[in-house]
């Protein structure tokens, strides 16, 4: 049942509070502890449920800390659970030899870690998860302004060290200090909304247990790092355009099946257009709440039905074909941006959208128009890979010429791009009635070109920098 008691030790305050906040979300009532020493001395006075501990503590490690606890008659009936940044051989099987009762490997997936602490909690029962509810469930005292400083925080503080590391690499590098500050990355980075962080960051405690570390994987994996951090941060700061806020103003969304830490993620990136947001995790939507103006959906979600809203789905690539290509504009990857999130949730709202036309034939090819050589290269090994024919051209006015005299199904046009700008092709393209796909790309300030270019034909887009595995995939389910 809900309101069993939690201790949650980790050296780390942000996760510390987030997996709080997360668990408590669920119905838990949670204490922490900073390290081991302290969890036995709130012991002494305390019995939770159950104990999530962090392995790599300061001090006392945390299978220490489980051996005294599973030894003292007082203490030993206590569920136990290891948390740990990396899967190491013998790892798993160390922590149940010190009397751990389960073993979690970070990045913390928030979509299970709530079934799973219930799965550990009562073998004996079918798993079951509490639902949270709509009027809770945006996440107790982190909420909104809250969660945006702590992500910014995170996220300026992230790269300052990243680039400090980086710099160390050429003079006075200790690689178990580093991995001590990368592990706080791994856990911290998933639980706010960052699993590239969490990713790579986990990759780079891998790395710097080697012995020898091998310095130019370690530079390779910190440049990365560097990267994700400056691109989240960046996106953080961008002030949100004019015409989404005109679009979300004062609309109803609601967030249906998404992970705690991703629905509270874009529920204070709508805050900040001046949208409702509304979480949930179930649909039909608590009649006693305002009728919502567009839903934000989970894939997958069974029995899901929103009532003839428009709805903007959230899932993985392979779930894009499971739609009808009319959506495609309104389809979210899981690693979602929030200035493509805000762009995808306008367009829902300001229906009806293009209608793409008939499949084009197969095989077909993609002409590029871009004059960074750089982008061009990405693109063109992608497109490669996929078994995609593919030409470049530099300009709006040598792509024109292309695709009134070849064969090309779809068009890479980079709002950017010289000579005639992305709107005069697109209008070209629509007077001239060619018939050809186009997929815009975009810098994260182009938002307005993004929906401007929606409005004159443009059948989907990303912002830059962008996964070459979504293009492909979005590029795929357009074309057919």
């Amino acid at each position: 049942m809900a309101g069993e008691p939690i201790l949650i030790v980790d050296d780390t305050p942000i996760n510390l509070k987030l997996t709080r906040i997360l668990l408590a979300n669920e119905g838990y009532k949670v204490q922490t502890a900073a390290s081991a020493e302290e969890a036995l001395e709130m012991l002494r006075g305390y019995h939770p449920r159950l104990i999530l501990a962090d392995i790599q503590l300061p001090g006392m490690d945390g299978l220490e800390m489980t051996r005294r606890v599973k030894s003292d008659q007082q203490t030993r009936d206590i569920t136990v659970v290891a948390l740990t940044a990396y899967a190491m051989k013998g790892d798993e099987e160390r922590a149940r030899e010190a009397g751990c009762d389960g073993y979690i490997t970070k990045p913390i997936d928030t979509r299970t870690l709530g079934l799973r602490i219930r799965e550990y909690l009562d073998r004996s029962a079918p798993p079951t998860a509490e639902t949270p509810s709509v009027a809770g469930a945006l996440g107790g005292d982190l909420a909104g302004t809250d969660m945006n400083t702590l992500r910014r925080r995170f996220l300026s503080e992230g790269e300052e060290v990243v680039r400090r590391l980086l710099a160390d690499l050429d003079g006075a590098f200790h690689a178990p200090d580093a991995a001590k500050v990368v592990h706080q990355w791994v856990g911290a980075g998933s639980l706010l909304g960052y699993n590239a962080i969490g990713r790579i960051s986990r990759e780079l405690v891998g790395l710097l247990a080697e012995r020898p570390i091998d310095a130019a994987e370690v530079r390779q994996s910190l440049t990365n790092l560097a990267f994700a951090f400056s691109c989240q941060r960046e996106a953080l700061e961008l002030p949100v355009p004019q015409p989404l806020i005109d679009a979300l103003a004062g609309k109803c969304v609601a967030i249906v099946g998404l992970p705690v830490n991703d629905a509270q993620r874009l529920a204070a990136t709508l805050d900040r257009a001046t949208a409702r947001p509304l979480i949930s995790s179930v649909l039909p939507i608590d009649p006693s709440v305002p009728p919502c103006d567009v839903v934000v959906l989970k894939t997958g979600i069974p029995g899901a039905y929103t009532g003839g809203l428009p709805t903007v789905f959230v899932g993985r690539r392979e779930d894009l074909f499971s739609l009808d290509v009319s959506r495609q504009l309104l389809f979210l990857h899981n690693a979602w941006h929030a200035e493509e999130a805000l762009v995808r949730i306008s367009l829902a709202v300001a229906r009806p959208l293009p209608t793409p036309g008939p499949p084009l034939p197969v095989p077909s090819s993609v002409l590029v128009a871009a004059d960074d050589a750089s982008l061009v290269a990405l693109v063109g090994k992608a497109l490669e890979n996929a078994g995609i024919a593919c030409g470049a051209v530099p300009d709006g006015n040598a792509a024109l010429e292309n695709l009134r005299h070849g064969t090309v199904g779809a068009l890479v046009l980079d709002a950017g791009i010289r000579g005639l700008d992305y709107s005069q092709v697109l209008s070209t393209l629509r007077s001239e009635t060619l018939g050809v796909r186009v997929f815009l790309l975009a810098s994260r300030h182009q938002a307005s070109e993004i929906l401007h270019g929606v409005a004159l034909g443009a059948g989907d887009f990303l912002f830059k920098p962008f996964s070459p595995l979504e293009l492909v995939a979005r590029l795929k389910r357009l074309m057919h």
